[in-house]
């Protein structure tokens, strides 16, 4: 009789933690994670910084915290965590155990491979009591991305033809004349704009004087890359070497013409979200902001055309306004694109066309 109610209130023992555990296990208990930093570039160690805290008198057997990534994000092995990596996603499982009152953080090193924009979403939270009989789950929304920028090119990688043209962009920008700036003024020469003339100086001298313009800082350049890889493309890019290499030359370019004080945007008739059919576009601007915003497009953006790339210069073009420089940055050129280019010679459009191949850059310059 004795051994029998030893067995009866064992099931009751059992079954009241059971139901402890069930009721409570996840109750007062907070979980977060962020990234040490919210930019990087590709092949940079991050931190991610797990922090869980036990804010109850039970304690936590054991929880296991499930959560989904983009490939891309390298996890540096190390205990508790498991990582399963297929070719679009990795699935992280993170386990504790947690006495009463108590907090603890993991720091988890992360290799950044690849250019991308890394939301931390949900996670599944499963706990469950000292022997398996229950368990619960739930779900916690996290708030935290981190943009991994391509590495911009150097000056030094781009290929010739690039070279040349980032020179004539900067010494353009010396010899245009800016309409709203003056530094004294000079003798009247032939072909000089009538309006110029400084009338009240003419007279004195009694000789025609007009105001001496100072260099521009305003040269607007625009950069646009194509992210159909062949002609004839129908949704999404699938050899991707020379589109990335693109990605890298078009971030080399900005960062480089944005330090020198240039006037700089960038577009593509690809998209920066994989539901969206919108194409991209930063106006041209200047400064550190506009670089950095140009970095995290670049960082988003998606090889899966939003339309074809001669379609969006044919819409895009006439909106940005005359005057601007323009680089293309495309893996093919047709006859189709061409004669878009030359319709824009009138306008006063100065066009460079550059194809990517393989790494490797050809140049073909459209120009009035």
């Amino acid at each position: 009789m004795g051994a029998y109610w030893v067995l009866f209130i064992a099931a009751l023992l059992l079954l009241l933690q059971a139901y402890l555990f069930r009721r409570f296990a996840l109750s007062r208990l907070q979980y977060s994670r962020i990234f040490q930093v919210t930019t990087c570039y590709a092949g940079d160690a991050v931190e991610l910084i797990e922090r869980i805290e036990n804010k109850k008198a039970l304690p936590v057997p054991w929880l296991r915290v499930e959560s989904q990534f983009r490939s891309g994000l390298y996890f540096k092995g190390q205990p508790n965590l498991d990582v399963s990596e297929g070719e679009y996603h990795q699935n992280h499982k993170s386990f504790f155990s947690l006495m009463p009152w108590t907090r603890i953080i993991r720091r988890h090193q992360v290799i950044a491979r690849q250019r991308g924009v890394y939301v931390l979403g949900t996670v599944s939270m499963t706990a469950g009591d000292l022997i398996g009989m229950s368990k619960v789950v739930r779900s916690h929304q996290l708030n935290g991305v981190l943009y991994v920028y391509p590495v911009p090119l150097d000056i030094s990688q781009m290929e010739l033809p690039v070279k040349t043209w980032i020179g004539d962009m900067l010494v353009k920008r010396w010899l245009l004349p800016d309409p709203f700036q003056t530094s004294g003024i000079r003798e009247y020469r032939e072909g000089d704009d009538v309006k110029d003339i400084h009338w009240k100086a003419s007279a004195r001298s009694g000789e025609l004087q007009v105001y001496r313009k100072e260099a521009t800082a305003d040269s607007r350049i625009m950069i646009y890359l194509n992210v159909e890889d062949h002609e004839h493309m129908w949704s999404r890019a699938t050899h991707t070497e020379a589109l990335e290499y693109g990605v890298s030359l078009a971030a080399g370019i900005a960062v480089h013409l944005l330090s020198q004080g240039m006037v700089v945007g960038f577009g593509s008739n690809g998209t920066t979200d994989r539901d969206s059919k919108l194409t991209t576009l930063i106006p041209a601007g200047g400064g550190p902001a506009q670089c950095e915003d140009i970095l995290a497009v670049l960082a988003a953006l998606d090889f899966r055309r939003a339309g074809s790339f001669h379609d969006y210069l044919e819409l895009e073009l006439p909106q940005s306004g005359c005057g601007h420089d323009i680089v293309l940055l495309t893996s093919y050129k047709n006859e189709k694109l061409e004669r878009l280019m030359d319709q824009y010679r009138q306008d006063g459009y100065t066009i460079q066309l550059l194809t990517l191949d393989n790494h490797s850059i050809t140049k073909q310059e459209v120009q009035r």
